[in-house]
C-alpha cells in the first residue's frame, strides 16, 4: 500500500488546470473549478486515427473552446510518468521501431519476466524510464513554450490518471477505481480506495500479466490492427464457440484469488504470439475470438468480484482500455454484487489528460484546504460546435447541395428516417471519446435487420457488431432487459452491452447482435434536446423510438469535427440526407433562401 503523494502547489488552490497526454490516442483537456469544461483528442484535427504524437493543435482548441488564454493556465498536468520517446513532431514518436526490436528480443528468453512480471522488476524498469524520460520533460516544455503555456509541469502516474478520470467524473464520493489497459508506467492495472475526494493506492499489478496483450495478440493474429481493432473481435466472438480453445487461453493466462493478481504463465509479445499461432492452428477466426472475449471475461470479473469484496465497496468505476469492451462490461454488471458500476466516457489512453488534469486540480486544493465536491459529468459534449451562420457559410461552397430549413425540424427529419434514409447528424458539442453520442453520428431506422450489410458498404467498413440503438429515458426497459433507470448512467456513454427484449428483436432488429445483446444509447432530454426531439418524433410516428446510431465518419478516420469535414464525409458516404444544425441538406441543387 502506497500513501498519498502531498500537494506540490505549496499550498496554493489553482483554478485552471491543463491536461496533457502524448501517446496512443493523443489530445489535451481543460478543467476549470474541478469540471471538464473542454476536451479533444488530436485525431478530430489532424484527421490521423488515434494519433500518436504531441497534441499540437488540440492543446489551442481545448483553451479556445474553454475561453482562456495560455497564460490563464495555473498548472500543466501530463498523463504518465515514464515517456516513451525522444522528441516530438508531426511524425510522432521517432523510435518506435527501435522500441518494437527490443521488445521482439526481450521476449524470447526469461528477461521479460523478470522484469515486466515482478513487482522488484517493475520498479527498476520504472527508474530506468523516468531517467530516459528527462529528454522527453525537456521536449514537453518546449513544446508548451511555444504553444504561449508557461505555467509549472506535473507528471501524473498513468493508471492514477485512468482512475481518476474516473472516480472525479462518477459524481460519487466513495468508492473503488479500478483500471486495465495492457500496459501504463510498467503497470496493467491499479486500484484505489476513493473517498472524500482521496485517492489510496491499495493493488498493483505488473503489465506482463495483463488480459489486455492477449486481447491485442489475437487481433494481430486475425488479421486486424492492435490497439484498433480489438472491437471487431468483441463483435466476431458473439460468432464462436469459445469451449472450441478456451482451454489455450485458460493455460496461458488465468486470475489467482490469492494474490488478487492475473497470472500470465505464457510469455510476452513475439514469443508468446508465435505459441498462440501453432496452438490454434486450425480453429476458425470465430472460435479463436470466442475463446479470448470469455477468457477475458472470466478473469475480469472475477478480479472484480474480489476487489469490491476486500473493500466493501458499493460502487465501482472503470477506465482503460480493456474497460472499452462492453461485453466484459456486461457481465462485470451481472456478476458482481456492487450496487452502480460506471465507466469513464473516455475510458482508453485519450482520456489520459482530463484524468491527469483532475487529478491534480483536486490533490492540490484538498491539500490547500478547499473541500471536496462530488460532480458527475451529464453529457460528452467537450468539442467543438459551431453556430448556424458557421454552417451555413460552409454549406454556401457546395454547388452540389440542396439546402432548407425546415420549420419543424425535429419532425421532418423523423419523416426522412420513416422513409428508411439514412441521415447524418452534426449538430452541437463533438462528442469526447470513442463513440459518437447524437452528435456526429448516422441514424437509420432499425426495422430492416440486412443494414449491417449494406450500410457498412456504404460507408466503407468492415465490422461484425450490429449497429447501436439509441432510444429515450423512459422507455428502455421495453427493450433491454433488467435496465433499471436509478443505475443507468452508463447507457448514457454507450459503454455497456444489455440483454435485448422480444419487443426489441421484433421492433428493432437491426440493433440485435447475434447473441441477442445491444449497446444502447440512452438519452435524457436535459443532456440533447434536439437529438431526444429527433428520437421522440420517429417513435410517434412508428410507435418504435429507437434508432440505429454509428458514428459520422468514414472508415478508418476519426468522427467528423468540423462542417467541411462533416459534408465532405456525407457526400462521400452515399447517404441520404445531412442534418447539419437548423439545416436538412440533400444532394443537388443550391441553399435555399
Amino acid at each position: 500500500m502506497i500513501s498519498r503523494r502531498t500537494g506540490t502547489a505549496g499550498g496554493k488552490r489553482v483554478q485552471i488546470v491543463l491536461g496533457v497526454h502524448t501517446g496512443h490516442d493523443a489530445g489535451a483537456a481543460l478543467v476549470r473549478d474541478g469540471k471538464i469544461v473542454a476536451a479533444v483528442n488530436e485525431e478530430r484535427l489532424t484527421r490521423k486515427k488515434l494519433y500518436w504524437g504531441w497534441p499540437t493543435l488540440a492543446i489551442p482548441e481545448v483553451l479556445r473552446l474553454a475561453g482562456v488564454s495560455a497564460r490563464d493556465v495555473d498548472a500543466v498536468a501530463v498523463g504518465g510518468t515514464s515517456g516513451s520517446a525522444k522528441e516530438f513532431g508531426e511524425k510522432g514518436y521517432r523510435d518506435l521501431g527501435f522500441a518494437r526490436e527490443t521488445m521482439s528480443k526481450l521476449s524470447k528468453g526469461p528477461v521479460a519476466g523478470v522484469l515486466l512480471g515482478q513487482q522488484t522488476g517493475v520498479s527498476v524498469v520504472r527508474t530506468l524510464m523516468k531517467l530516459r524520460h528527462a529528454v522527453t520533460k525537456r521536449a514537453m516544455k518546449k513544446q508548451l513554450l511555444a504553444a504561449d503555456v508557461a505555467a509549472p509541469i506535473h507528471y501524473v502516474d498513468h493508471h492514477r490518471a485512468h482512475n481518476a478520470s474516473a472516480y472525479h467524473t462518477s459524481g460519487w464520493e466513495d468508492c473503488l477505481a479500478v483500471s486495465l489497459d495492457g500496459s501504463g508506467d510498467g503497470y496493467c492495472s491499479r486500484v484505489y480506495v476513493c473517498r472524500n475526494g482521496r485517492m489510496e493506492l491499495v493493488n498493483s499489478i505488473p503489465s506482463y500479466h495483463s488480459p489486455g496483450y492477449y486481447y491485442n495478440y489475437v487481433t494481430h493474429m486475425l488479421g486486424f490492427t492492435p490497439l484498433r481493432h480489438e472491437g471487431k473481435i468483441t463483435g466476431l466472438a458473439a460468432y464462436g464457440d469459445p469451449s472450441a480453445c478456451i482451454d489455450v487461453f485458460r493455460s496461458r493466462l488465468a486470475y489467482d484469488s490469492k494474490k488478487t493478481s492475473f497470472v500470465n504463465k505464457g510469455r510476452w509479445m513475439t514469443a508468446e504470439c508465435d505459441y498462440l499461432e501453432n496452438a490454434l492452428d486450425g480453429h476458425s477466426r470465430d472460435d479463436i475470438a470466442a475463446a479470448v472475449q470469455k477468457n477475458t471475461e472470466d478473469v475480469v470479473a472475477g478480479y472484480i468480484r474480489d476487489l469490491a469484496a476486500q473493500s466493501g465497496a458499493k460502487r465501482v468505476v472503470l477506465s482503460g482500455g480493456v474497460f472499452a469492451n462492453v461485453k466484459v462490461n456486461q457481465v462485470l454488471w451481472e456478476r458482481s454484487e456492487v450496487d452502480e458500476i460506471f465507466v469513464h466516457p473516455h475510458m482508453g489512453d485519450g482520456g489520459l489528460a482530463a484524468g491527469a488534469a483532475l487529478d491534480h486540480y483536486f490533490e492540490t486544493n484538498l491539500d490547500a484546504g478547499v473541500p471536496y465536491e462530488a460532480e458527475a459529468i451529464d453529457d460528452a459534449y467537450l468539442g467543438a460546435s459551431y453556430s448556424d451562420d458557421e454552417i451555413e457559410r460552409t454549406l454556401r461552397t457546395f454547388d452540389e447541395l440542396d439546402v432548407q430549413r425546415p420549420e419543424n425540424f425535429a419532425h421532418a427529419v423523423a419523416d426522412k428516417l420513416v422513409q428508411r434514409q439514412v441521415v447524418a447528424r452534426f449538430d452541437g458539442g463533438m462528442e469526447y471519446g470513442p463513440r459518437a453520442l447524437g452528435n456526429r453520428s448516422v441514424l437509420c431506422h432499425t426495422g430492416d435487420a440486412s443494414i449491417n450489410d449494406w450500410l457498412n458498404e456504404r460507408l466503407n467498413r468492415t465490422e461484425f457488431m450490429p449497429f447501436a440503438p439509441v432510444t429515450i429515458d423512459g422507455r428502455a426497459e421495453e427493450y433491454f432487459k433488467n435496465f433499471d433507470a436509478n443505475r443507468c448512467r452508463a447507457t448514457r456513454f454507450m459503454t455497456c452491452t444489455y440483454d435485448v427484449t422480444d419487443k426489441c428483436a421484433k421492433e428493432a432488429p437491426a440493433t440485435v447482435h447475434v447473441d441477442n445483446t445491444a449497446r444502447p444509447q440512452v438519452v435524457r432530454r436535459q443532456d440533447n434536446p434536439g437529438y431526444h426531439d429527433i428520437i421522440e418524433a420517429f417513435g410517434e410516428k412508428t410507435g418504435t423510438p429507437v434508432l440505429v446510431n454509428t458514428s459520422f465518419n468514414m472508415h478508418e478516420e476519426p468522427i467528423v469535427n468540423d462542417p467541411d469535414v462533416a459534408v465532405r464525409s456525407f457526400l462521400r458516404g452515399g447517404l441520404d440526407a445531412l442534418a447539419i444544425g437548423p439545416f436538412l441538406v440533400t444532394r443537388s441543387g443550391g441553399v435555399s433562401d
